[in-house]
């Protein structure tokens, strides 16, 4: 039906570590159910683990008991597959997304009809008034989680700034000081080149970024030619938006049409985080941190008393440390070792791994000024690597900075314990 590739239940692990969406079909080719995923291969496959008690409703067991196949289609964020679930479920109805939710509380993304189009969500059972559709000409839905439906819309703000008020104003609103309205409430802008704005957003709506990016690309191209050069570093900076498009707003926000579990916030289950802690090289010190899921689950914390080197080393620290943590046989790896440090740390712990056949992934994160400053250090040839920090940058955060008060909490305990002579 859809044209996406096809697999069967059984196939399912073969889907991809990437956000996009998936549709059910029954043994007669129907389709039961359309949802959307941060990764298509932990969502999708969540529907057939075992039961737990936050699991499936019984609708969705009905209908995973009918699935005899599934298709899907990779979108490059998850801000794009919210968009795709949308015209999917308008276009097919799908009996199950039903449901799951009176359609006519679902909400829409419209565009008004006023001289100056404002963008507005409305509910379903609006759009049945009479003279709905001349109101709202152009809309986009359903969508079924208000929360994330406005986040998006919140993200997409920054790129295409839009209107919410009325023109005549005397003095710009709020959106317009922070750059997220083009002037609309002055009339700074022209009706003209304000719609042209939510020309390239219907246009991103439609699932045609590739066409905004061409068109903004020309339109920056020609303001420059232009010598107008204030509108074309406004392109160029809504360009940027749009290629580096950061949706973790848009994870870890309650699903409710997310059947089994919640949109999927870490891809990884348990993060091991370290971080070495000394006083002008005394006292050394080291940190393991355990996150499952995203959380601290502090009674996996583990600490390491430095006993290989009396001056600073962090490099040597970090070997002791990550040779003494694989001795621990028992103790379950990790999904992903996490680093608070630059490139010698990483390359350091990465030949602890390799000489004890562990192979995970390795990242790092190295300290700018005041550790605000984030840059990770990682193997970029691993594309699911590089999507998971990207999307899960807030967590890896947490870790680095869990990591960081452990040591120094135990750091200067060792310390006072000197001092004291205990």
């Amino acid at each position: 039906m859809s044209g996406f590739p096809k697999l069967l239940v059984s196939e399912r692990t073969q889907l991809p570590e990437a956000p996009g969406v998936y549709l059910f079909f029954n043994a007669q080719g129907v389709l039961m159910y359309v949802g959307k995923a941060t990764s298509l291969r932990s969502r999708a496959g969540s529907y057939f683990r075992a039961p737990s008690k936050n699991g499936p409703t019984r609708a969705i067991e009905e209908v995973v008991s009918e699935i005899a196949h599934l298709e899907y289609k990779e979108t490059p964020t998850v801000l794009e597959a919210l968009f795709l679930e949308a015209e999917l479920i308008r276009k097919y109805k799908p009996p199950y997304n039903v449901l799951l939710k009176d359609d006519k509380s679902f909400l829409w993304i419209c565009f008004t009809a006023d001289e100056y189009p404002r963008v507005v969500l409305v509910r379903g059972k609006d759009l049945e008034m009479a003279g709905a559709d001349k109101k709202y000409p152009k809309r986009w839905g359903p969508f079924m989680n208000a929360k994330t439906v406005r986040r998006a819309l919140d993200l997409l703000r920054h790129i295409f700034p839009w209107s919410d008020c009325v023109p005549d104003q005397k003095r710009p609103c709020f959106n317009a000081q922070i750059g997220r309205c083009p002037g609309v409430c002055t009339r700074a802008i022209s009706p003209t080149e304000y719609k042209k704005i939510l020309a390239r957003m219907a246009l991103f709506l439609n699932g045609k970024r590739v066409s905004v990016e061409k068109k903004l690309q020309a339109d920056m191209t020609r303001a420059a030619a232009a010598h107008d050069f204030e509108i074309a570093t406004t392109i160029r900076n809504q360009l940027f938006a749009l290629q580096h498009i950061q949706d973790v707003a848009l994870i870890g926000q309650t699903d409710d049409d997310a059947p089994v579990s919640n949109l999927v916030a870490n891809p990884f289950k348990r993060v091991e985080g370290y971080d070495i802690s000394h006083l002008s090289g005394t006292g050394m010190v080291a940190s393991m941190v355990v996150f499952n899921g995203g959380e601290a689950d502090k009674k996996e914390y583990r600490k390491f008393e430095i006993k290989g080197f009396t001056k600073s080393n962090d490099v040597g620290a970090l070997k002791e440390v990550l040779t003494r943590r694989l001795a621990h046989t028992d103790w379950p790896l990790p999904e992903i070792f996490f680093i608070d440090g630059g490139e010698g740390q990483v390359n350091a712990v990465m030949k602890v791994l390799k000489e004890h056949k562990v192979v995970r992934p390795v990242v790092g994160i190295a300290k700018g000024v005041g550790r605000k400053n984030i840059r990770y250090v990682f193997d970029r040839r691993n594309v699911a690597l590089d999507r998971a920090i990207r999307l899960c940058s807030h967590i890896f955060v947490k870790v680095r900075n869990e990591s960081h008060r452990f040591a120094i909490t135990y750091q200067r305990k060792k310390r006072q314990m000197r001092d004291f002579g205990v």
